[in-house]
């Protein structure tokens, strides 16, 4: 893991952009693995701020990835 992501894990962040951009910038990379995680953290988050739509965006993006 590198030193943005255990930064972002210790931090209560609710911005749910900053998950979808870190899991795209993951990909970019070609980076599978940390884009499933950032993605699954974001869905994580969004159920626990009850906002179905990014919900069911992270949902998508998670399921393109499988």
């Amino acid at each position: 893991m590198n030193a943005v992501a255990e930064i972002i894990d210790t931090l209560p962040i609710n911005d749910l952009n900053l998950y979808e951009e870190m899991g795209n910038e993951a990909i970019k990379r070609g980076d599978v693995e940390a884009s499933m995680n950032w993605y699954m953290k974001g869905l994580e988050k969004s159920r626990e701020l009850k906002n179905a739509p990014k919900a069911k965006k992270f949902s998508h993006l998670i399921i393109t990835l499988l």
